[in-house]
């Protein structure tokens, strides 16, 4: 019998991990910020690199001005994180969160 296989996109994993981003109260947004060579790895703030089962997630957002920031970096990290776990069955390597702005 022949092998079969599971093949995620990455633009499955950015739009798990953009819908449980943006469920969190305490962030206002997405930013569209390219670091990157490849744009098509990146798209509205969030930058997705795959190697097999292995994610490392990139998110650029503005958060709420009145909460700590180091606070609800680390809730994103963990949230994003058993997520893509326990919706894509992917292991995820990173989740690194830069803030570019705060709103009220």
């Amino acid at each position: 019998m022949a092998q079969s296989s599971v093949t995620i996109s990455p633009d499955v994993v950015r739009t798990i991990v953009r819908n449980t981003v943006l469920a969190m109260p305490s962030v206002r947004g997405l930013v569209d910020h390219t670091r990157t060579l490849r744009p098509r790895d990146s798209y509205k703030g969030i930058q997705i690199s795959m190697d097999g089962d292995d994610v490392r997630v990139e998110l650029h957002l503005t958060a709420a001005q009145d909460v700590s920031l180091v606070e609800l970096g680390r809730a994103v990290q963990s949230e994003v994180q058993q997520a893509v776990r326990e919706i894509l069955g992917l292991r995820v390597s990173a989740v690194d969160v830069y803030f570019e702005d705060v709103t009220a």
